[in-house]
């Protein structure tokens, strides 16, 4: 299997390895539907991740001839799987479920609704929650951990006395209680942990912070609460909600493979052209047309434009009438979600089972049993805050990375376990994410949410940064996806322009 550039591999054997063998990759990079002869392209895509192969898959089915340009050498964005020795890793995005129903309508409608995986199983010698805080550390089994974890949620979230169950019931509808959510979107996480800190034992503190600061990846004081809000609402309203939709089940096939199934139904239509390895730079609105360049100095045109980047990336490429001041403050406070994901496989079976939360952690601040790969060692995924946080770890110092995973072990387990391999992907140094999932800041949903997903003349924008839904969230990029691409099918050209029509 072919490999991409990005991500890198480490076993006692290797050392470390920059990139990692995936289906995702596109050879060869480039490629020119036979209706696309001169560049005639109707609409560009730029990126290639959910957002971006469902815009286009909806456009060529519907009889548009496409571009996408990507500057990966894959599909996927932010999330895709590195397949090694038989086992699929998840390098970002990882979790959906029939409940996330933009998400699930390609997994059905690709023939993937059998295809499912359960995270955490029983069974496994070591299965109990560890919880640490500083030098205390305590054991509960996984009924208590659910009871814990679901206790300080809804503390934490009921900020009205009723779970929002009144003043926020759907989680996609808009315009609910807009006075609320403005002022709900003033106040940081840290700042509503302070609100209710009296009502919490150590415990409660230790898990809850650790629960948030795997949520967003940021330290509390740069979270909003508003986003945390809003994944309560998604997680139906109730406590173990969200882990129960979100946390739970992903496909066995792996992400890569669904990317896979969308971008060949688009090139079947005959219809889509493609450019990997080519980073957008500049897009320029010409009124009728629009003009995208590449590094290599590369110049595409169509008629419309959708730019999936993630929110941290949008200030990168320069845009020519300048975005609204609206997208540019959003662009320039960017989203703050910076964690680290790490894969860790442990010799035998013994972990498989086994899951634990760390506050402050010393790197890393929660361990995932995730089944077993085929060589039965016990696969877990772990996330750490923000590396250049004072509880963060840099993911190139290996040594770094083990000491922080196994801080998080029992103290008397720690000497017996063995690391046989790492799997990661720096997304912080990634240009074209810089920073993982979407986590807002203070102020932004309420600010600029609808300034970022309104066209800006002939370009329209697609991100999970950017939906109703679930934002930040895989559905919440196929959601986006599927709108823009339905925009351009059905709004006249002539009410996007930027310009004014010329007087007769």
């Amino acid at each position: 299997m072919a490999a991409s550039r990005d991500g890198f591999h480490w076993t006692p054997s290797t050392g470390l390895q920059d990139g990692l063998p995936t289906i995702g990759l596109v050879q060869p990079a480039h490629f020119d539907a036979p209706c696309a002869a001169g560049h005639n392209y109707d609409v560009i895509v730029i990126g290639a991740g959910y957002a971006g192969l469902v815009a286009a898959r909806d456009l060529t089915t519907q009889g548009k001839n496409v571009l996408v340009v990507e500057g990966r050498d894959r599909l996927g964005g932010r999330t895709w799987h590195s397949t090694i020795d038989g086992f699929n890793y998840e390098m970002g995005g990882t979790w959906i479920h029939w409940h996330m129903p933009h998400i699930y309508r390609e997994v059905s409608l690709y023939g993937l609704h059998n295809d499912w995986l359960v995270t955490q199983n029983p069974g496994s010698r070591e299965d109990y929650f560890t919880v640490t805080a500083g030098s205390k550390q305590w054991a509960f089994t996984h009924e208590e951990e659910d009871t814990v974890i679901g206790r300080v949620w809804e503390k934490f979230c009921n900020v009205d006395g009723n779970d929002l169950r009144e003043t926020w019931k759907f989680a996609f509808g808009t315009g609910q209680s807009p006075e609320l959510l403005a002022q709900w979107d003033k106040v940081t996480c840290q700042e509503r942990l302070e609100q209710i800190q009296s009502e919490l034992s150590p415990l409660d503190t230790a898990v809850l912070v650790a629960f948030l600061q795997q949520m967003g990846g940021a330290s509390l004081d740069r979270m909003g609460l508003l986003n945390a809000l809003h994944w309560w609402v998604l997680g139906t309203h109730e406590p173990l909600g969200l882990n129960r939709i979100a946390l739970h089940t992903r496909l066995s096939c792996g992400h890569s493979e669904l990317h896979r199934r969308i971008f060949t139904h688009a090139r079947s239509t005959g219809r889509l052209s493609y450019r990997f390895n080519a980073a957008v730079t500049h897009i320029k609105d010409m009124g009728n047309t629009t003009t995208v360049t590449t590094r290599d100095g590369s110049t595409y045109t169509a008629s419309s434009v959708v730019c999936t980047v993630p929110l941290n990336v949008l200030s990168s490429i320069v845009f020519d009438p300048p975005l609204s001041m609206g997208k540019q403050a959003a662009a320039n406070a960017g989203q703050v979600n910076h964690c680290n994901k790490v894969h860790v496989d442990l010799r035998g079976p013994d972990y498989m089972s086994w899951t634990a939360f760390s506050s402050p952690g010393q790197g890393l601040i929660c361990a995932i049993g995730d089944r077993l790969t085929p060589h039965n060692d016990s696969h877990m995924v772990s996330f750490g805050p923000d590396p250049s946080a004072e509880n963060g770890v840099q993911l190139n110092n290996i040594d770094g990375v083990k000491s922080a995973f196994l801080a998080m072990l029992p103290a008397e387990k720690r000497q017996e376990v063995v690391i046989n391999r790492i799997v990661s992907h720096n997304w912080n140094d990634d240009e074209f994410s810089k920073g993982t999932w979407c986590y807002l800041p203070v102020g932004t949903a309420s600010k600029y949410l609808e300034e970022l997903q309104a066209p800006h003349g002939n370009v329209l924008f697609a991100s999970a940064d950017f939906s109703d839904g679930w934002r930040g969230w895989i559905d919440g990029a196929v959601q986006s996806g599927m709108q823009a691409a339905h925009r351009i099918l059905t709004q006249p050209a002539e009410s996007k322009s930027l310009w004014p029509a010329a007087s007769l």
